[in-house]
């Protein structure tokens, strides 16, 4: 029974990983219409003094959309129907410039410090046949300008996917990453009051 269940999951979902000359063309996803700032103020004195950098584990490179099942949740799947229209990190980073007002690490604007988005994790997770999530882990860095650690946080987030499919795993992801950025806002603005960032600037 459970076999079945799988089995037909996994034939909605990618639509089959195999397709014929004809096939129709993938359906191309981004994040949307750009972000707002997570408040106007926070944006213009964050994006004055940190230059953004956003990387990602190798695997996740690609403009695949990637899922994992229920029954062998260390098997990386794509959806073969759909896709990114650029790979995660480039996605990701231009929304965190918009949402938050960083500037651009090849911009030649003088910063103080570099922050660092690491993506680990950025996939449609499914618990059960009914239930998925969009799963977002990595790290954030703030790095000083002798290229030293100044605070290193941890960041994981999962939201809901309203559908068990490429769009609904979509939805939740762009989600996730919105969180992301409100969570980097607090994280920043944090570290502003106890002169982390002060810290930050030190080493130019």
């Amino acid at each position: 029974m459970k076999k079945n269940a799988i089995f037909l999951l996994i034939v909605l979902l990618a639509g089959c990983t195999t397709g014929s000359r004809n096939a129709v063309p993938p359906n191309v996803y981004d994040f949307g219409q750009p972000a707002r700032f997570v408040t106007e103020g926070d944006a213009a004195k964050i994006g004055a003094r940190i230059a953004l950098e956003v990387w990602s584990a190798p695997w996740l490179d690609t403009t695949h959309i990637d899922y994992r099942l229920y029954d062998d949740p260390l098997k990386r799947r794509q959806y073969a129907d759909s896709r990114w229209a650029a790979p995660p990190r480039a996605m990701v980073a231009q929304q965190l410039r918009r949402q938050l007002g960083f500037v651009n690490i090849n911009g030649g604007v003088a910063v103080d410090c570099l922050l660092r988005v690491e993506l680990h994790e950025f996939s449609h997770v499914f618990r059960s046949s009914q239930e998925s999530r969009g799963v977002l882990q990595g790290q954030f860095s703030l790095i000083d300008g002798k290229r030293r650690h100044v605070a290193v946080r941890p960041v994981s987030i999962e939201v809901a996917a309203a559908e068990a499919n490429a769009q609904g795993g979509v939805g939740a992801l762009v989600q996730s990453s919105m969180e992301m950025g409100q969570e980097l806002a607090a994280w920043l603005n944090q570290l502003d009051k106890s002169n982390g960032l002060g810290g930050c600037g030190s080493g130019r």
